[in-house]
């Protein structure tokens, strides 16, 4: 258990951080959608779910990340919860769903 919470979370960690990375806010580019992390950074208050809040109404990024093969749950009007789950993620993964997510993103403007 305790090499699943570790991995848990790094993986966490990971798309936490590329989250921050590549969807922040940026005021150079005003009108382009970016997404806040809602739930809380430190990793002791929360598991491997982390809960996106978008700049932009979601439905149709929903539905570019599940037609993408994506699964993850969305909270009208702006929430998606992703979760990284460390007995069947991996890095690759959380770093496709990122690519994915920019994607979808894009497809969605």
């Amino acid at each position: 258990m305790q090499m699943l919470r570790r991995k848990s979370l790094l993986l966490t960690g990971y798309l936490e951080y590329l989250i921050q990375h590549y969807y922040a806010a940026d005021a150079a580019r005003p009108h382009k959608p970016h997404v806040r992390i809602i739930t809380p950074s430190d990793p002791q208050q929360r598991g491997c779910q982390l809960s996106l809040s978008f700049s932009v109404p979601i439905r149709r990024i929903f539905q570019e990340l599940e037609r993408r093969g994506v699964a993850c749950d969305m909270r009208e009007p702006s929430v998606l919860r992703v979760a990284p789950v460390p007995l069947y993620n991996s890095f690759s993964d959380v770093h496709r769903f990122v690519e994915t997510l920019g994607a979808a993103l894009s497809a969605g403007e």
